[in-house]
């Protein structure tokens, strides 16, 4: 099962079984919100493409950032999160435990101001099946508060905690780059949300905030980063990725009679790749794989052509066999 339709299950047995609950009351309105928005989900080959954006230069994502607009008042992304299993294999000490098992499915819902630079993002995930913690999915607490023109300085302990982090150690020799790092986190404010307050509330009278804290920062602060790799490549004006609306109509038809709650449609999103580079095509010698496919930002730079000068925007360009490499560019 989505994510998403995880969340409107749970919506569903809170409201037919009279759960009164007040911290539950967040899976019915996020339910409400995500019927009247977009809803994207990412293949594992674009959220892989998606983390290895997150690796790279980040002077080149903080200069995307400046020039980025959230499309849509509202929008949902999820993914599979074995499509970042490459991330947690390099970084062996990535935190997990039994009781923060890795998700099986990771979901963002981002609300963003008229002109598409300012807004919040809240995040959830579900437990895998396996695990013991499958009744609800999880809701994040604390939610990032973003605003792309602002600079917001970060408090000593989640600086020193990032500095502790994979990807700051990966720049921990390049000043320049390490400021950048910490530029795109100045761009937020986490905090917790308006469910978050009543959530830290309960835990405050069971006695458990103190211990919890921590941990419901640790769950979100350092995965920022990606949520700006994945808006750069949903909003790119190159092909990078393909969109595939699924229509559930006649589908919802069938479960409204069986008094199931109905599932969402949303737009499937998939890495651009060609019918002519699969595995296993005609014509290839025996063992030949395709290369795995890649994409990169270009920074602006300087060109000249004889006396004539001007600036090249940033754009992506894609590496390996699976993308057309067709770019162009004008002054």
């Amino acid at each position: 099962m989505y994510l998403m339709d995880n969340i409107a299950a749970s919506a569903a047995t809170i409201k037919r079984e009279k759960v009164n609950e007040p911290v539950l009351k967040i899976f019915p309105e996020l339910t409400d919100s995500l019927k009247g928005c977009p809803r994207f989900l990412l293949d594992e080959n674009a959220i892989a493409t998606a983390v290895e954006l997150s690796l790279g230069r980040p002077t080149v994502i903080l200069e995307a950032i400046r020039n980025l607009r959230i499309p849509y008042p509202a929008m949902w992304v999820e993914w599979p999160e074995r499509g970042r299993e490459k991330l947690r294999t390099a970084f062996e000490d990535t935190y997990t435990s039994e009781e923060r098992p890795v998700p099986e499915r990771i979901g963002l819902f981002i609300e963003a101001s008229d002109d598409g630079r300012r807004g919040k993002v809240t995040w959830a995930w579900n437990a895998p099946q396996d695990s013991y913690v499958t009744d609800f999915p999880n809701i994040a607490a604390i939610s990032p508060y973003f605003d792309l023109d602002k600079e917001t300085p970060q408090r000593q302990e989640r600086i020193e905690g990032f500095l502790r982090g994979n990807l700051a150690k990966m720049w921990q020799d390049h000043p320049a780059q390490l400021e950048a790092l910490f530029a795109i986190w100045r761009t937020a404010d986490h905090r917790p949300n308006e469910w978050g307050w009543e959530y830290c509330g309960w835990l405050h009278d069971m006695g458990a905030l103190e211990a919890r804290l921590p941990e419901l920062y640790a769950d979100v602060y350092g995965e920022y980063i990606i949520v700006w790799t994945i808006l750069l490549i949903l909003t790119s004006s190159r092909t990078i990725v393909d969109y595939k609306p699924v229509d559930r109509s006649k589908l919802n038809k069938q479960r409204r009679i069986l008094k199931r709650p109905p599932l969402f449609d949303h737009t499937e999103v998939t890495l651009h790749i060609g019918e002519r580079h699969r595995d296993g095509q005609r014509g290839q010698p025996l063992g030949y794989k395709r290369k795995s496919p890649r994409i990169h930002m270009v920074s602006s730079f300087l060109n000249r052509r004889g006396d004539k000068h001007w600036i090249v925007q940033p754009f992506w360009r894609g590496e390996g066999e699976t993308i057309h490499r067709q770019v162009k560019v004008k002054g």
